[in-house]
């Protein structure tokens, strides 16, 4: 079996021009010759920044992608991660933030799966859903508890395409992980 990689990186706020310029140098590196990786690197920044302009300070966009025999397959993904104080006399709740017993919209139960991160314990649910906006989509929600700050990070992605849906799961599972290793005082200060 070929081996998934995944790059996420956390889009900053509106304005960032040290930022594009590294986006459309990534995006070149990896889209090489053929592909105008500059124009296409300066839209997809626009579009990241414009996303984040007013977003509340506990929300951050996570944009990625990934990497089948390291080469981009799937590109760009979009999680969107909300920071919030962890609810310790109610720890289930978390389980109906991410729609582990189905959300309306979902056609069909959803998988629930748990993980193990350096910094807490989350879970991942992924369903199949239909909405008039979207249509026929995969959806992804994750919940993680970072036990030593006392904070929850809920994750919350949709995908359409086939091969997409095959893959996400793992793709979310690497933000969690990501997230659980990120520096205290990045934590906090999205509270």
């Amino acid at each position: 079996m070929t081996d998934i990689s995944w790059y996420w990186d956390f889009v900053p706020p509106a304005g960032s021009d040290d930022w594009t310029a590294s986006l459309v140098k990534l995006l070149d590196e990896w889209l090489g010759a053929g592909v105008d990786a500059p124009e296409m690197g300066a839209a997809l920044a626009r579009d990241l920044l414009a996303r984040t302009d007013g977003m509340p300070a506990n929300f951050r966009l996570i944009w990625g992608g990934g990497f089948l025999a390291d080469r981009p397959r799937w590109l760009p993904l979009l999680i969107l991660a909300e920071f919030r104080p962890a609810r310790p006399e109610d720890p289930a709740y978390l389980m109906a933030e991410v729609g582990a017993e189905g959300l309306a919209d979902d056609v069909r139960e959803p998988a629930v799966d748990y993980v193990t991160t350096e910094r807490g314990d989350g879970v991942r649910v992924f369903a199949l859903a239909s909405s008039d906006g979207e249509g026929l989509h995969g959806r992804v929600n994750a919940a993680l508890r970072l036990d030593d700050q006392a904070v929850d990070v809920l994750l919350t992605t949709r995908v359409k395409a086939l091969d997409q849906l095959a893959v996400i799961g793992s793709g979310v599972e690497a933000v969690l992980h990501m997230i659980a290793a990120q520096p205290l005082e990045f934590v906090n200060a999205r509270l």
